[in-house]
């Protein structure tokens, strides 16, 4: 049968007898350590971090510095990144540590971030590095540049400005094949430009309630504009005195989806791929009801 030293109180020798227990086992067990530094902790944040846990009324700031083991600059660094990063409390010149299960998530979440900024970066890089190795590639195995057939754009932003582009070179004709022609605030200055150097412009649209602004704009400079009769073609694109030409194919239907799915943009000057889209578009200028 246990006794108990007169004077003392059960409850609290039991409560200090328990935390001994958690601080020893903290101290003699490096795992949970190790593991705190595989998500990002450095080897003084995870130390504090852990020599607290055990603590539940926390510890003073100085005490943190001075008592716990580790040297003094590299404690004061590592206690301000914990604060920093929310995965300790500052009050009154004590220290606590935050639940663990919201640190954990809160590391997660800040790492996530890390390595979807440091994707994104990477990515950029990929992108240079692919439109400086391709031409090298398939140079050497075809004996001609592949910009010579198609150069690809980044995305519809990046064809915009490309479109803006090549109106800007255009000298006879314009052949621009658009859907509801949402971009037009982007090319309109170039396709202005374009028209009052006597360019032959033809402008194709599906008929919207979007559209009716754009087209009495372009129909009062005098530029020739037509509705497909077709529900839905998956090409769009511009064509340029029949040698440049900036186009889009569409994977999933536009009208209708709220993100519809695209191919990547393209610019050529290929005879072959700008024949296939001169075709194209005069048939369905031809069938077009006039705006």
């Amino acid at each position: 049968m246990s006794r108990t030293v007169a004077g003392s109180n059960p409850a609290r020798s039991t409560k200090y007898i328990a935390l001994m227990s958690v601080e020893t086992l903290v101290d003699e067990s490096g795992k949970e350590i190790e593991l705190l530094k595989s998500l990002g902790l450095s080897s003084g944040e995870s130390k504090i971090y852990m020599r607290l846990l055990s603590q539940p009324e926390g510890e003073m700031l100085d005490k943190v510095v001075t008592a716990f083991g580790i040297p003094a600059p590299i404690a004061e660094d590592s206690l301000k990144s914990l604060a920093d990063k929310e995965l300790v409390r500052i009050s009154s010149n004590r220290v606590e540590v935050i639940q663990p299960r919201i640190v954990l998530q809160r590391i997660l979440d800040q790492r996530r971030r890390t390595l979807e900024s440091q994707v994104a970066a990477e990515a950029s890089v990929a992108l240079q590095l692919e439109k400086a190795l391709e031409p090298i590639y398939w140079e050497s195995r075809l004996g001609i540049r592949p910009e010579e057939i198609i150069e690809p754009l980044r995305d519809l932003s990046d064809m915009e400005v490309r479109t803006a582009q090549i109106l800007g070179n255009a000298a006879k004709e314009a052949f621009i094949f658009a859907e509801t022609f949402g971009w037009y605030g982007k090319v309109r200055e170039s396709l202005f430009q374009a028209h009052d150097r006597g360019v032959t412009m033809k402008i194709m649209m599906v008929k919207d309630e979007s559209t009716k602004e754009r087209v009495n704009e372009l129909r009062g400079l005098g530029l020739q504009v037509r509705y497909c009769v077709e529900e839905w073609y998956p090409v769009r694109g511009t064509l340029i005195d029949d040698q440049e030409l900036v186009f889009l194919i569409w994977a999933t239907k536009k009208l209708g989806v709220p993100r519809p799915i695209y191919y990547r943009p393209h610019y050529t000057r290929n005879q072959g791929l700008i024949r296939i889209f001169r075709d194209a578009f005069l048939k369905r200028w031809e069938e077009g009801k006039p705006s």
